[in-house]
C-alpha cells in the first residue's frame, strides 16, 4: 500500500521551541535558489545637495517541503514495505525576508546606479547589475542568487487536550550558513571630481534563523510504526536522503 497526499500551505513563520536532546533533529546543507528584490526611489535629483535615494530590499526564497513517510516492517524480502507519505510545506514558495529601508544622499551633478550582492566575507555573489542614470523615479530589479542554508525539522511529543497520545508535533527552521548583503553604488560622471557613494544593505547574517509553525501529525498509523523524513526542493526533487524521524522504540518517555 503506497498512498501520497499533499497538505495545504503553511501559515507563515513564528518562533518554535528548539529541539531537545530527546528529539531527533534532522537537517541538511542546501544551496537554495533565491532572488533579491530591490526597489530604489530617487527624489530631488536636481537638488544642489544631491539626489535623495531610498533603498528597499527583500530576499524571496524558493520552496522547501518535508515528506513524512509512515512505514511498516518489510514482511517479505522481495516485497516493498507498506507506507503512507504526506508532504507538508516547510518554506512556502516566494517567502519574503524583508529588510528595513535605507536612505542616502547621492552625488551632485549626476551619476549611474549599480547593484551587486556579496557574502559575509565581502566576496561578490553576483555580477554587477546596472540600473542606469540616477534620475527621479522608482526602479525595480530582481537579482537571482544561490543562498547556502540549512533546513531542519524534528518530531516531538507535545501534551495537550486533544488526543495527545495519537499525535506528534512537527517543528522546523531554516538557518543561513553564509551572510548576504546588497551593495548599491553610485558612480559619478567622468570629470565630476568626486568619488563614488556606496550603500550596503544587510539581508541576512551568518546564523540568521527563520522558525516555522508547528503542526500536528499522526504519531502512528495501524501497522506503520516508523516515520521517516525527507526534504524536497521547489521541483519536488529530494534534498539528501530519507532518514528516520520517529520510532516507538526510540520515542521519548
Amino acid at each position: 500500500m503506497v498512498l501520497r497526499t499533499t497538505a495545504g500551505t503553511g501559515s507563515g513563520f513564528r518562533r518554535a521551541d528548539a529541539a531537545t536532546a530527546r528529539e531527533r533533529r534532522i537537517g541538511i546543507a542546501y544551496s537554495m535558489p533565491a532572488q533579491c528584490q530591490v526597489w530604489l526611489r530617487v527624489r530631488e535629483s536636481e537638488s544642489p545637495l544631491g539626489p535623495q535615494l531610498t533603498v528597499f530590499a527583500s530576499l524571496l526564497l524558493s520552496s522547501i517541503q518535508v515528506r513524512l513517510t509512515h512505514r511498516g516492517t518489510q514482511e517479505r524480502s522481495n516485497a516493498p514495505p507498506d507506507e503512507i507519505a504526506f508532504t507538508m510545506p516547510l518554506v512556502p514558495a516566494g517567502e519574503r525576508v524583508a529588510r528595513p529601508s535605507q536612505s542616502v544622499r547621492g552625488i551632485r551633478g549626476g551619476s549611474t546606479i549599480g547593484l551587486k550582492l556579496f557574502d559575509h566575507e565581502r566576496a561578490a555573489v553576483t555580477e554587477e547589475h546596472e540600473l542606469g542614470a540616477c534620475a527621479d523615479g522608482i526602479r525595480e530589479a530582481m537579482l537571482p542568487l544561490v543562498a547556502r542554508v540549512h533546513p531542519a525539522a524534528w518530531l516531538s511529543i507535545r501534551s495537550g487536550f486533544e488526543r495527545p497520545e495519537h499525535h506528534l508535533r512537527l517543528d522546523g527552521e531554516l538557518v543561513f550558513l553564509t551572510g548576504l548583503g546588497l551593495r548599491v553604488q553610485l558612480r559619478p560622471r567622468i570629470g565630476a571630481g568626486t568619488g563614488p557613494v556606496t550603500v550596503d544593505v544587510p539581508l541576512a547574517s551568518v546564523g540568521t534563523t527563520l522558525h516555522f509553525p508547528g503542526r500536528l501529525v499522526e504519531r502512528g498509523l495501524p501497522g506503520l510504526p516508523s516515520i521517516l523524513l525527507a526534504f524536497l526542493d521547489h521541483n519536488g526533487a529530494s534534498i539528501g536522503r530519507e532518514r528516520l524521524a520517529y520510532s516507538p522504540a526510540h520515542a521519548p518517555r
